[in-house]
């Protein structure tokens, strides 16, 4: 499996860095993690077809994290002309969101979401759910509630890809990394935890409970990403990780 990494950035865009969404790519499949504003923008950069994508997975409802979402249902309805299915999973009214976004920033066109043949699939906590071959697991995380934050587990054949979300510590964390070929962990801040996100130091301090094979951060503010060296590997715009 390859990730791509069209955005790792905080909701800041700390160092001009792009909203938060992965690409994961496998022989049968192209599954988005997250869609921050700025995705369509990114996919378009990285010459990677809208419609080529067959799954959407959703951590919460704040902007840097599915706020690119309508951008993407007009390419796929005005550009593409999509008329194969499109799988979007995410936590509990995800259709209901999605509907009241697109509504919100292109008013009158909530008609092309139901003409494109949408199938929305909602988290079932601690439990693992099946859409067109991808698996995903879910758990609540300790993040801004109003947002229904999570963070998920991906398998795609034998590959198993996980994501904290946005969140400060919580030991839901340590299932979201267990028996995973790859973690990638949020890292807003250097030294201190702010409320709902977490910091380098206590990731470094905990991450003998991650049984994972690679450990990436995401989410980084400005003093993470300007510190000279961190033992845990940071993302970058573009960066492309394969397990």
């Amino acid at each position: 499996m390859k990730m791509t990494v069209l955005g790792c950035g905080d909701a800041f865009a700390s160092a001009g860095r792009f909203n938060t969404s992965f690409l994961l790519e496998e022989e049968l499949h192209k599954v988005l993690i997250d869609c921050g504003a700025s995705t369509l923008i990114r996919l378009k950069q990285l010459n990677i077809a809208v419609d080529s994508i067959d799954t959407i997975i959703i951590t919460h409802f704040h902007g840097d994290h599915y706020g690119g979402l309508p951008f993407l249902m007009l390419s796929n309805h005005l550009e593409c002309k999509r008329k194969h299915p499109l799988t979007i999973i995410g936590p509990e009214g995800i259709r209901d969101r999605l509907y009241a976004l697109q509504e919100a920033m292109y008013p009158g066109t909530q008609p092309f979401l139901t003409a494109l043949d949408l199938r929305f699939l909602e988290f079932q906590e601690n439990n693992w759910i099946q859409a067109a071959g991808v698996d995903v697991y879910a758990r609540k995380v300790t993040h801004a509630p109003p947002s229904n934050p999570h963070g998920v587990k991906v398998r795609i054949g034998e590959q198993v890809f996980g994501f904290s979300g946005d969140t400060e510590w919580d030991d839901a964390l340590i299932d979201l990394a267990d028996e995973t070929d790859a973690f990638v962990i949020e890292c807003n801040n250097f030294d201190i935890d702010t409320p709902g996100h977490l910091s380098y130091q206590t990731i470094l301090n905990k991450k003998d409970f991650f049984k994972t094979q690679k450990l990436l951060l995401t989410h980084m503010g400005n003093d993470v990403i300007n510190q000279k060296h961190t033992d845990i590997q940071r993302l970058e715009d573009g960066a492309e990780v394969t397990f």
